[in-house]
């Protein structure tokens, strides 16, 4: 086999892009692909120092069964998923580095580059890594406009400048093909594998759920508002309703739930709220979840969204299959005043008031004793409230286990607990006399930046409540931890905990750990209002974005007047380009040695010897001798220097031989 000789600028620029774009993927690729991508990158880079020849086919063939087997074995034996599908695209990308013989071979290894670079936007699509990955695409960029240089360009810094310039050229056509171009769904789609999903609250509650999720400094929403934002103890982020208990474990109803959207008919219990309070427009930029459910300000009207629906206990959900697998951005209106379900059905009733036949005796008999000496409901809720509020009962991070009983081993034995912990013993206790009883899980409170006028709601924010059915009034939200705690409703976690000094404790890197200091603050919301106009009108452009945007500026608009624009834009964008390239031509100086070639083809011209349009220096050289054979040796001096010293990486001695042939010609002509 013939082997094309790499340029060894190329070579270098490939090896550098390589290790740049498989560096992100490191943490989440199985040790046996990385040993591979490793093994491979090494050995390229012993043949390209001389130190080691190509590899054999079973060294090859070795490399290709490690990296096929570990996927599989990385993965638990899962090989359909996202994860698995880059772990195979990056091992092909090293293995093929391996048998780069041919151009096309280098070809291959550059595409597949770019393919590797593309891949980390599943991933992340934050600002810097978007700027990494533009500063590993421009080093792609330079390894394929090295291979395409002469052998006299060995300088690679000059490379890269030249692919920062091209990238920098294809600029306002990719802004022009991002505002313009549609916005449409893929058309295929592979799972996130789910130990890498980030679900926040899950479909169930137990003790010490949301304790151990609230030392999570993670994002969970953010919600910008047309106008002022609520007050801080209004932040009350609806999301999962609980009505089934078993086992100390509070789940959804196995019901098949009631779900409505706007294009179906209206079902009865969708009129059973009633806002009466003040109204909220906002929207909700939902992190990736991985789940069904949404977050909303207390109860909220349904967007107008196909994929968005309302479940029977008014809470939203996203009808899709995979769940929130990107950024999700909805429009919703709220208000935090209304009667929910003041007609409801009886059956729903009855559900929320299902206890398990045994278990917690001793709340039982409290919930008998306390129900018995009130007056009305309304007084009973009053008494296990003061029950919280003067009986020792004490808000923590850390509660500590509880047993079988755990209602029984809360209320009168530990009496320590998270917000999940009073929650679930209030709605028992309600059950336990009769009334209808539920468990609202969502997060309450948020981070106000008032550089993006928006709410930040991070893990730590993460809460749990009771609804309880009262005649005539239907739904009411009772929240017993403003019993214990009344600082974490009114100021926010960190206040509720300060004393055991709990707060994000196993993050101690966090900067949100340290918002007493008022100047890192500041520059930590300046910082996150860029990011969250990076969300906004980046990545989550959604069609609807896209629609409001063309509206303005090109009124109604269809099909057929977006491909006309398209074409236009892209047209006009390329004739100016052009222009900017003649122009830039045209006024490029030449260079000495070209200045002199063209000296010797003007002494010639005026001789009537013009040289032709497109005619190579050979070619002319060539036609000029059969014409003057009298003039050939010195025709054959000055074309050949020249063509030494232009193609040949002639040393700067060459270019004054050239010089010193032109002026013997030119005095020769002249005699």
């Amino acid at each position: 086999m013939t082997y094309y000789q790499i340029p060894r600028n190329s070579l270098a620029w490939m090896l550098v892009s390589q290790v740049a774009v498989i560096l992100p993927h490191v943490a989440r690729l199985p040790v046996w692909v990385v040993l591979v991508v490793v093994g491979c990158v090494t050995w390229r880079t012993m043949i390209y120092q001389g130190r080691w020849a190509y590899p054999g086919r079973w060294v090859k063939v070795g490399f290709v069964i490690t990296g096929l087997v570990g996927i599989p074995l990385g993965y638990k034996g899962r090989v359909y998923g996202l994860e698995p599908a880059v772990s195979l695209l990056v091992v092909a990308y090293v293995l093929k580095l391996l048998e780069m013989h041919q151009k096309r071979d280098a070809y291959v290894v550059i595409l597949l580059g770019y393919f590797v670079a593309i891949t980390e936007f599943l991933f992340y699509q934050t600002i810097p890594y978007t700027l990494y990955m533009i500063a590993v695409v421009t080093m792609i960029t330079a390894s394929l406009v090295g291979l395409n240089q002469t052998k006299s360009h060995v300088r690679p810094f000059k490379t890269l400048k030249l692919a920062a310039i091209l990238l920098g050229q294809a600029l306002p056509l990719m802004l022009v093909m991002f505002l313009l171009f549609p916005r449409i769904s893929p058309l295929w789609s592979i799972p996130l594998q789910s130990q890498t999903a980030k679900t926040g609250i899950t479909d169930s509650m137990s003790p010490g759920d949301i304790a151990s999720l609230s030392k999570s400094d993670g994002l969970a929403f953010k919600a910008t508002f047309e106008g002022e934002p609520p007050r801080f103890p209004q932040l009350y982020w609806r999301g999962l309703v609980f009505s089934k208990y078993k086992d100390g474990i509070w789940t959804r109803d196995d019901m098949r739930p009631s779900v409505w959207r706007h294009r179906q008919a209206v079902p009865g219990w969708v009129d059973n709220i009633s806002p009466i309070g003040q109204r909220f427009d906002y929207s909700v930029m939902l992190e990736p979840t991985h789940q069904n459910w949404l977050f909303t300000l207390a109860a909220s009207d349904i967007p107008d969204d196909r994929d968005v629906a309302m479940v029977r206990e008014h809470s939203l959900v996203y009808i899709h299959r995979r769940g929130v697998s990107s950024k999700l951005n909805y429009a919703l209106t709220s208000h935090l005043d209304y009667r929910l379900d003041v007609k409801p059905n009886a059956f729903i009733l009855h559900r929320n008031t299902i206890l398990p036949k045994e278990g917690n005796p001793e709340s039982r008999i409290l919930a008998e004793r306390l129900f018995a000496e009130s007056t009305n409901h309304k007084d009973y809720i009053r008494r296990i409230l003061t029950l919280y509020n003067t009986d020792a009962f004490f808000y923590t991070l850390q509660p500590g286990a509880v047993g079988e009983d755990e209602i029984d081993d809360f209320l009168f034995s530990s009496k320590r607990g998270f917000c999940e912990h009073y929650s679930s013993s209030f709605t028992f206790l309600m059950r336990a006399a009769g009334i209808p009883a539920r468990v609202v899980v969502g997060y309450h409170g948020g981070e106000y930046n008032p550089n993006g006028n928006y709410v930040a709601v991070h893990q730590f924010d993460a809460h749990s409540w009771s609804e309880v059915w009262l005649e005539n009034e239907g739904w009411v939200r009772v929240d017993p931890t403003m019993a214990v705690a009344p600082e974490r409703i009114e100021q926010g976690i960190e206040a509720a905990v300060a004393e055991e000094n709990s707060f994000l404790s196993d993050s101690p890197l966090s900067l949100l750990k340290y918002r007493q200091l008022l100047w890192l603050t500041e520059i930590r919301l300046q910082l996150d209002a860029v990011g969250h106009y990076w969300d906004t009108w980046v990545v989550g452009y959604t069609p609807a974005m896209q629609s409001a945007f063309l509206s303005d500026y090109l009124g109604d608009f269809d099909t057929k007047s977006l491909g006309a624009a398209l074409l236009a834009t892209f047209f006009s964008v390329l004739g100016l380009l052009a222009i900017v390239i003649l122009m830039r031509r045209s006024n490029t100086p030449l260079s000495a040695l070209d200045q002199a070639y063209l000296n010797f083809c003007q002494s010639l011209a005026k001789q009537g010897l013009a040289r032709a349009v497109g005619e190579g220096p050979l070619d002319y050289a060539r036609r000029i001798k059969a014409q003057r054979a009298d003039l050939a040796d010195a025709i054959d001096q000055v074309t050949m220097s020249y063509v030494n010293a232009n193609y040949g990486g002639g040393a700067p001695g060459d270019i004054k031989e050239m010089k010193k042939a032109v002026r013997r010609f030119q005095l020769k002509t002249l005699l």
